[in-house]
């Protein structure tokens, strides 16, 4: 069970294409007078440029998750909404919120557990509700976390979307072009599969570990500012089960992230009252 918990976090922090020539067509359910004329590769390769040079960033989080394990005879039902701050180089995040566990315990009751999170060059802090205290995690730690949290970048997000461009619905309102993507089957499992491994060989670097993916359906929804072409809304849905040790997880994934403060992000700073009362680990 322990490793399936730790699975579901990974997936949590790794989790933005109609013809490519055809310009988008407006959206049906509001009048459109701003009117692009550029194709969807244009669009798409003008957003991962901007993407590329992005230097900080905002993501507010709003997941829900449901994990369901026959052998336990066991679903748990995860709500998190999260506030996290972004440098990208030299990486640097801070992570703000709560999770909703249900399923657990006697009578299936519900635990919120606050969540806030540090992560510096050269150090992790980590405040954990049901035990109210900070706690600093060691240096390993800090390097395995960091290449798990790049995956949360919109560049790194919209990257794996490349070879699926001939299958997107490509729409335009005033502000925004509008991309959905709607899938099932084997052939979007690398979408799902290349991010999360990219996450697990970050945080399970001396393990270790195989997983096996059926992906029953993969919906993309992404809004692209027309103006500066930054990725301002990224929501994912996923229906997938995943396979360890002998074992099938069903994992039904509903991610809506809305991106803001490009490049107005700084610095982020540890708070000093959070340096001296945490635990080292």
């Amino acid at each position: 069970m322990k490793k399936w918990t730790a699975l579901l976090s990974v997936v949590t922090l790794s989790l933005g294409l109609a013809a490519c020539n055809e310009t988008a067509t407006p959206v049906q359910e509001k009048e459109v007078t701003e009117t692009s004329k550029l194709t969807l590769h244009e669009v798409y390769d003008k957003s991962m440029k901007a993407s590329e040079e992005l230097k900080s960033v905002k993501g507010t989080i709003d997941m829900k998750q449901t994990m369901t394990i026959p052998s336990e005879e066991m679903t748990l039902d995860i709500t998190s909404v999260m506030d996290m701050e972004y440098i990208i180089d030299p990486m640097q995040m801070h992570q703000k919120g709560t999770t909703t566990m249900m399923g657990i315990g006697e009578g299936g009751e519900s635990q919120a557990t606050k969540m806030e999170t540090y992560i510096t060059e050269d150090a992790m802090y980590v405040y954990e509700g049901t035990t109210a205290q900070w706690m600093k995690f060691p240096q390993e730690m800090v390097d395995q976390m960091m290449g798990a949290a790049n995956q949360t970048d919109p560049a790194t997000q919209l990257q794996p979307l490349q070879e699926y461009l001939e299958k997107v619905k490509f729409e335009q309102d005033d502000e925004n072009y509008i991309l959905t993507l709607k899938g099932s089957g084997e052939e979007f499992t690398s979408l799902v599969k290349d991010q999360v491994d990219e996450a697990l060989q970050s945080l399970t670097a001396d393990e270790n570990v195989n997983l096996d993916f059926t992906i029953h359906t993969v919906d993309y929804l992404v809004h692209i500012d027309k103006k500066t072409f930054q990725t301002n809304k990224m929501d994912v849905v996923i229906d997938m089960d995943m396979s360890m040790e002998g074992k099938t997880v069903n994992m039904k994934i509903d991610a809506k992230t809305d991106f803001s403060k490009f490049n107005e992000i700084d610095e982020i700073v540890v708070p000093q009252e959070v340096i001296d009362s945490a635990t080292e680990i």
